[in-house]
């Protein structure tokens, strides 16, 4: 039965956050165990004492030395860092910050090691896809998702005004191909539709009006993408697409910067949307929602978010090995030789 659950890496996030409220409650709901395994990547006594000043549900827990040993049926707790330390609710500082580090690093490592087979973020202070960044030499393509929409993002937490200087044609073409086949391989959409946002207010294919960033940069990568055979549409000014309903239209939709996504995403997520880390050799999710200093302790978090983000990633990883299994032994190319009055498909030779 083991060999069939995912096991689920979960980094402990922020101790003095919403953290541990969000994986104590998702994990009383014993159901989750029949999909997965998780090892949690934190603290057996801060777990204890989250639950015990919450007054949350009684959870199941295994500590264990590593990842190999995690036992299904419960939550597996991998201790990390500092077993004294004292949680102060609301607070962020070093050493808070510096265990929320050492267990995504943790995980990272069993990741690779294949001892975990994806993972969940619980919300921290961090930004999560620069530690990713750091960690793997590699930007994961920021996903928001919800019951309405998949928003990537084509610049994250950056100021405004070094948006313009970051954005080029190759960086779009690279954001939306990753889009493109993350939503083919991770979501089992055949065809993607994508739509592209406008950089600037007002600017959009249906105004007809265009600024700069549109003219030089976000157009042309368009026309580059679809000259490769990838449906996108755009741009669309951000203020007429959401209110218009024009998203529903859409697979995905890639936003030029951090608040043009997080918006109307956060504003119609209702605490259930979630963050997808794409473009990765694995894979990453997190809660769509940050570390909420101002309830912690307070036991008045929901966990939706962090709940769907643990059965994203189960899902996403169940999609992938459906899709390499599909693709492992692809049929050659059928042909027909020609040069007679009749035509024979021959199909005893190599493809060239």
């Amino acid at each position: 039965m083991s060999d069939k659950l995912v096991k689920v890496g979960i980094s402990q996030g922020d101790i003095n956050g919403i953290s541990y409220e969000l994986i104590i409650k998702t994990f009383e709901d014993v159901r989750i165990f029949e999909s997965c395994i998780p090892v949690l990547y934190g603290s057996s006594k801060v777990l204890a004492y989250h639950r015990k000043v919450m007054e949350l549900p009684f959870v199941s827990i295994n500590t264990v030395r590593h990842a190999g040993e995690a036992g299904i049926n419960r939550l597996n707790i991998v201790n990390c860092g500092n077993e004294e330390i004292t949680v102060d609710f609301s607070q962020t500082n070093q050493e808070s910050e510096s265990m929320a580090k050492r267990a995504v690093q943790m995980a990272l490592s069993d990741l690779k090691a294949g001892l975990i087979d994806v993972l969940a973020l619980a919300p921290s202070n961090m930004d999560e896809a620069l530690l990713l960044s750091e960690q793997l030499g590699h930007t994961p393509l920021k996903m928001l998702i919800n019951n309405s929409f998949r928003i990537a993002l084509a610049s994250d937490k950056i100021p405004l005004s070094n948006v313009p200087s970051l954005l080029t044609v190759d960086l779009l073409v690279d954001k939306i191909k990753a889009l493109h086949a993350s939503l083919i391989h991770d979501f089992m959409i055949t065809l993607p539709r994508i739509a592209v946002l406008s950089f600037n207010p007002g600017m959009g294919i249906k105004e007809r009006k265009e600024g700069r960033e549109e003219a030089e940069i976000i157009i042309p990568a368009i026309k580059a993408v679809n000259e490769s055979r990838i449906i996108c549409f755009g741009p669309y000014s951000g203020d007429d697409f959401f209110a218009n309903g024009d998203y529903a239209k859409f697979d995905a939709i890639l936003a030029m910067y951090h608040d043009q996504g997080a918006t109307p995403f956060r504003s119609m997520s209702s605490d259930e949307g979630v963050c997808y880390f794409a473009d990765l050799p694995f894979v990453a999710t997190a809660p769509g929602h940050g570390v909420s200093y101002g309830k912690a302790g307070m036991n008045e978090s929901s966990e939706g978010s962090f709940r769907n983000a643990v059965y994203l990633a189960i899902d996403v990883f169940q999609t992938r090995k459906l899709d390499r299994e599909i693709h492992a032994n692809p049929l050659k190319k059928q042909y027909f030789e020609r040069g007679s009055d009749n035509e024979k498909l021959d199909l005893t030779k190599d493809e060239e």
